[in-house]
């Protein structure tokens, strides 16, 4: 590599040795211009010491004070703490109280008094011993009535029970009769009153029996008053110096308090409880105020302590400084020495590097005279000096690698060696900070005394940008050809060429590979719905989750539209690729915004594993797509391994949908006939029309074989075609021959919505059979009326404004929004024959049933029970309120032929009795 430019000075040029001007006399230097000379050359260190220590200086005193000011924070933290700890132990002390008055309150002793008035249990309980183990100063026991049942007042000075208590101190006491929830919710400590024997706590409750049942009304309330003994035991308690003051006072025991906790006093409530005020450099104070029931400051409590924290801090504060003062004055001392070592060392240098001699101007070569000793530039042409940007002088101060950084020195000692001419490639320093190709030859030249190098560079610049230009176009070329545009991804064409040589590497490794097939789920409906420059942007973030979520030697790959490959090699097991399959989905999952929206997508995967489900490129892709394929069938959102069985299935589906595509259009399609039954009068209403297939070689087969497929397929649009059309033709073929109709269900699929203008293909399909659309009604599902429900519903409408009837087709499977129901334009809802079957039994699906007719029948709907197998149920949806019902109770479905018997009955007037249509069927 080239070396910096040096910027070396020659002794000739320096202002000391300049040559006198004419008429000057000659220098004659003195101690005055010596000490100038010194200032300025040392003049930018000083100011750059001075400015560093002055901001040492203001570096060091504002880290004083913020160390000093971060221990006062703990001191203080520390006192708060000691502060909150007298209240939390005044508050367990006071928690005893609590304690008793609930053993008496909640005794069958006291119950027991309350209605025997026994004084034995006076005697036996609030005397001088027990009221003073208890620490209770007061009793009190209220009936319900609200008249007082027994009071009585320890004298604590006497040790003399006052019975009754004094009216005074009762009345203080009353507010806590009232049983009132804020006051039981209180703690212990916050349960204070002002009484004329001075501030108590105050606990009451319920008298009830031990189990708590029998609640007699009457209140059975303790006081224990705040005095001497309270606060030693608090000492004791909290291990922490203690005193109490009472602001009892009025002003002139405010006036003596400091003016910070006089200020703290005043604060209305919610104040804080707590407050830390230093006393002085020595002794710091925590206070805990205590408040009556009315928020209203009655005391306080106070610990005081030594800031030895503090004290502590300050000290360190002053080791640091005193520290690292003293390490900035060593270290200042010797970088000082250090850069003047280096300065003068520099100033060697540059004085060695002063040497120059002319060397071929004219040529456009760049020709070099080098010293094979150090490699240096002796001589050099314009052309080089123009390169280096430099003059003859300063040429010493280059070596070969300044203008041909390519030839080694390993080369030039050969040369210098061999005596022999030598031609290298190398690069080549041109003016301006260009490089160019260059042809070097090396000679080794003898001249008295010594051996030189020359050196003499041809551009070929032209020649190898042309080469370099050919191949860099091959490799855009081959990028672009293995590459998405889109997603930077390698693409199929890319995987097909890599994954061989991963495949062969996995085998001789013995270890697993997996194959994850992986597609966007519902991708369309984002282009759909946000156009297409939102899905290229999904798919750019998809991209990247995926790179980012499997390790550096899987590989990803985009292979067309919302499809990536993910090739996981050297795998230990299935569990890891069960761990892999994990990663994608949940880093598929995260949500994302897309033009200022949020979204969130998922995807389905299908995971090949190599050696087990294939041993090529071809049967792997092949079987991670079936995979994918079942775990699409599975709800999406989720992966599947490959297995036999889904090989064999997807070939069976496979013949299925090529069957069924010739089947179209082909007398194979068929439409039967199932008759749909008034409940109340037992009379033929509708028929529902349903699509068969007779397959040539297999024979009939199930509609719920060859529908799936359909619709997977999308042929199940044409087959909607074809079972409209039949249909409409069938009622024209009756209507010819005066046969009695009714109208015809036929079931809709919503891709037919989706994929044409269906109530433009049934306006025209009518026209072409000579048929009303009235007689036609159109089935859909419920889960296919609630997926996009208003898209549906001017179709919906305008099937409607031409006669046709809409019914929702089971109902009750799906997730049915009222709101929406409420809105299509609906006649009829079908409920589904899983809600039929168990009807009468001890099942949950008859309420399910009358709810939905109640429904309906609010809705102004029709309702029409599916599945109807036994008189037993027909007659019990008859009881229910449901219209219509349709089973093999009534009919099978059966053949145009014969329907024509069951309608020709319809002449009759008759309800259809099991007798008439065994007969209608059999003479068709």
């Amino acid at each position: 590599m080239s070396q910096p430019r040096p910027t070396p000075v020659s002794s000739s040029h320096t202002p000391e040795d300049a040559p006198s001007q004419p008429g000057a006399g000659p220098p004659d230097p003195s101690v005055s211009a010596l000490s100038v000379k010194a200032t300025r050359q040392f003049l930018p260190l000083i100011v750059v010491c001075s400015l560093t220590l002055l901001g040492l200086c203001a570096g060091l005193t504002a880290g004083a004070r913020a160390l000093l000011g971060s221990f006062r924070l703990i001191e203080a933290d520390a006192m708060g703490q000691k502060a909150t700890q007298l209240y939390h132990a005044f508050d367990s002390d006071l928690q005893q109280l609590n304690i008793s008055n609930r053993d008496y309150a909640e005794w069958d002793d006291t119950a027991d008094y309350l209605l025997s008035g026994n004084p034995k249990y006076i005697a036996a309980n609030f005397v001088r011993e027990t009221l003073s183990g208890l620490h209770v100063d007061i009793a009190w026991i209220v009936a319900a009535d609200g008249h007082d049942v027994y009071s009585c007042y320890l004298d604590r000075a006497s040790g003399r029970i006052i019975s009754p208590a004094p009216n005074a101190l009762l009345q203080s006491l009353r507010p806590f009769l009232a049983q009132d929830q804020h006051l039981a919710l209180l703690a212990p400590a916050d349960r204070l009153v002002r009484t004329p024997a001075g501030l108590a706590s105050v606990a009451a409750m319920e008298i009830r029996r031990t189990d708590r049942t029998a609640p007699t009304g009457a209140i059975m309330l303790f006081a224990r008053l705040i005095g001497r003994q309270e606060i030693q035991r608090i000492q004791t308690t909290s291990r922490l110096p203690v005193s109490v003051t009472y602001l009892t006072g009025g002003a002139d025991k405010l006036a003596g308090l400091p003016a910070a906790v006089r200020d703290w006093l005043a604060i209305p409530y919610p104040s804080p409880r707590t407050l830390v005020l230093a006393s002085d450099e020595h002794q710091i104070t925590g206070y805990t105020v205590l408040r009556t029931i009315d928020n209203l400051p009655a005391a306080f409590l106070s610990t005081p302590a030594a800031r030895d924290i503090f004290a502590l801090g300050y000290r360190t504060t002053w080791y640091f400084l005193v520290g690292l003062l003293a390490l900035f004055i060593v270290s200042g001392a010797a970088v000082a020495w250090l850069l003047l070592r280096l300065r003068r060392t520099l100033a060697a240098q540059r004085e060695v590097e002063v040497r120059y001699q002319s060397v071929v101007l004219q040529l456009q070569e760049a020709i070099v005279l080098v010293d094979p000793s150090s490699w240096r530039i002796l001589e050099a042409n314009r052309i080089v000096m123009t390169a280096l940007d430099c003059t003859a002088a300063e040429l010493p101060g280059y070596c070969v690698q300044d203008i041909f950084p390519d030839i080694s020195s390993e080369i030039l000692e050969v040369a210098a060696r061999d005596l022999t001419r030598r031609v290298i490639e190398s690069r080549a320093r041109r003016s301006h900070g260009r490089w160019s190709d260059v042809e070097v030859a090396v000679t080794a030249i003898e001249i008295p005394g010594r051996r030189l190098l020359t050196l003499v560079g041809h551009d070929v610049s032209h020649r190898r940008e042309a080469e370099d230009l050919e191949r860099s176009n091959r490799r855009k070329l081959l990028q672009l050809a293995q590459h998405d545009a889109l997603t930077r991804l390698p693409n199929r064409m890319y995987l097909h060429a890599k994954l061989p040589r991963i495949l062969k590497k996995a085998a001789v490794g013995n270890r697993l590979l997996a194959l994850v097939y992986l597609d966007i789920d519902h991708f369309k409906n984002i282009n759909d719905s946000r156009g297409h420059g939102c899905g290229d942007q999904l798919l750019q973030v998809i991209a990247g989750r995926l790179r980012a979520a499997v390790s550096g030697h899987n590989l990803v790959a985009r292979m067309g539209g919302d499809e990536f490959v993910v090739v996981a090699p050297l795998l230990s097991g299935a569990e890891a690729a069960e761990h892999l399959a994990a990663l994608l989905l949940t880093a598929i999952r995260a949500p994302l915004v897309l033009v200022g929206e949020p979204v969130s997508v998922t995807a389905s995967l299908g995971i090949a594993m190599h050696p087990h489900n294939g041993l090529d490129i071809e049967t792997l892709l092949k079987h991670a797509d079936i995979a994918l394929y079942q775990a699409k069938e599975a709800g999406r959102d989720c992966y599947r391994f490959f297995s036999q069985n889904m090989d064999i299935r997807v070939s069976e589906q496979v013949a299925l949908e090529q069957s069924l595509r010739h089947a179209i259009g082909t007398d194979q399609l068929f439409m039967n006939y199932q008759p749909i039954i008034e409940l109340r009068t037992g009379r033929m209403h509708s028929l529902e029309a349903l699509m068969r297939w007779r397959h040539p070689e297999i024979g009939m087969i199930a509609p719920s074989q060859f529908i799936p497929v359909a619709e997977k397929s999308g042929l199940i649009v044409e087959l909607g075609q074809v079972a409209l059309r039949q249909v409409l033709a069938q009622l024209r073929e009756w209507i010819d021959a005066k046969v009695p109709i009714v109208p015809i269900a036929v079931n809709v699929s919503p891709l037919q919505f989706d994929r044409s203008d269906f109530a433009a293909l049934v306006v025209q399909y009518a026209r072409e059979a000579g048929v009303d659309p009235s007689w036609l009604r159109f089935e859909i599902t419920e889960s296919a009326l609630m997926k996009e429900p208003q898209k549906l519903i001017g179709t919906l409408k305008t099937l409607r404004s031409l006669g046709s009837q809409i019914l929702i087709d089971d109902f009750g499977t799906g997730y049915s929004s009222l709101s929406y129901l409420n809105q299509m334009p609906v006649n009829t809802l079908k409920i589904d024959r899983a809600f039929v079957r168990d009807i009468g039994t001890d099942t949950p699906h008859q309420p399910i049933i009358n709810a939905v007719i109640d429904m309906a029948r609010t809705l102004h709907l029709s309702t029409v029970a599916e599945g109807v197998e036994t008189a037993a149920q027909a007659a019990l949806l008859q009881d229910l309120g449901c219209d219509f019902g349709q089973g093999f109770f009534y009919s099978k479905p059966v053949s145009a032929r014969h329907c024509l018997a069951l309608l020709l009955e319809l002449q009759c007037e008759l309800p259809l009795t099991d007798t008439m249509l065994v007969r209608a069927v059999s003479s068709g």
